[in-house]
């Protein structure tokens, strides 16, 4: 368990020093080859929260007119929770080779784990603000347009900060995840006429 704690820890610490631009962030992440699996543990840490995302987004759903029929379904988060995981390594691959970079996947890799970990808690707290009736539907839309853009600012962040490309360059890079990632949700939401 303390080792869970301080890999949550060192991970979330490295996320806010990265997007503050401190000196020194990359000293939280671990991105040997050790460091690279270990990661994938963020995963694990971070199911909770999507759980609790998962329910508040169907309980507020629930409660909007013709929500119900937009209600998640326990199959259907599941194949997000994969996704959300799966998906990035592969592209990121991709990415990094055609790019032609001798380095940067791993720890590419390793930091957008353990940012994700962070922006799922980030989207469960807004979700959860609804569900309890803290937020309306309003203030909810308002904060996950806000989120999207603060989703941007992040993968660029990561990008830029783990392949040490031009900023530039780096949301380009950050932006083929995002956007391949966009279409698979859509392509999916429409074979299922959703």
């Amino acid at each position: 368990m303390g080792g869970a704690i301080a890999d949550i820890r060192s991970g979330t610490r490295g996320i806010w020093a990265m997007l503050a631009f401190k000196e020194g962030w990359r000293q939280h992440f671990d991105v040997s080859v050790d460091g690279f699996v270990r990661s994938f543990m963020a995963a694990l840490y971070a199911l909770p929260a999507f759980v609790l995302l998962m329910i508040s987004a169907n309980h507020v759903l629930a409660g909007l007119p013709g929500g119900a029929d937009a209600q998640i379904t326990l199959s259907d988060a599941i194949g997000q929770y994969a996704r959300i995981w799966l998906l990035f390594p592969v592209i990121a691959f991709v990415v990094v080779k055609v790019l032609g970079l001798k380095g940067g996947f791993s720890a590419w890799v390793v930091v957008h784990n353990w940012a994700v970990f962070v922006l799922l808690h980030v989207q469960a707290l807004f979700w959860l603000l609804a569900a309890a009736g803290i937020a309306n539907a309003e203030a909810l839309g308002l904060m996950l347009a806000l989120y999207q853009i603060l989703r941007l600012v992040v993968h660029w962040r990561v990008a830029a900060g783990t392949l040490g490309l031009h900023w530039g360059l780096a949301a380009g890079a950050a932006c083929i995840p995002l956007v391949i990632d966009a279409l698979i949700v859509y392509g999916l939401a429409s074979a299922s006429g959703g």
